[in-house]
């Protein structure tokens, strides 16, 4: 697994490297979500929804996802979140579907498919 590096004070007033946990795209490990944006879905640490075409998605909440790109129109229709509409996003490196980005007037979020991402490792 791959991580990124962030600089914090260390007890002795330098500076020590703390490692940053990061999500990444499962087919071409680009960095998507950073662990820290992480938000639960309507109290839940993941949500498992059914699309109109039958399939199941997992999905876990994450408050940014800078590695991921929007494509589409923005849509209302069958939406897992009352009051949001949501729009697909794919990986901003390799393109593959990773979720969708869920907007209502007052909250933004990302519903990242969390078997198509790479989970970051203690």
């Amino acid at each position: 697994m791959l991580r990124g590096e962030q600089q914090a004070p260390d007890s002795t007033g330098g500076v020590a490297v703390a490692e940053e946990m990061i999500w990444r795209c499962g087919a071409c490990g680009h960095s998507i979500a950073r662990d820290a944006d992480r938000t639960p879905l309507e109290g839940a640490a993941t949500r498992a929804f059914v699309n109109p075409a039958g399939i199941e998605y997992v999905i876990g909440g994450f408050r940014e996802a800078r590695g991921c790109i929007e494509t589409g129109e923005r849509s209302a229709y069958w939406s897992w979140f009352a009051g949001f509409s949501w729009q697909v996003v794919l990986c901003g490196e390799c393109g593959a579907h990773l979720g969708w980005r869920f907007e209502s007037v007052a909250v933004r979020f990302y519903g990242l498919v969390l078997d198509r991402l790479s989970a970051p490792s203690a």
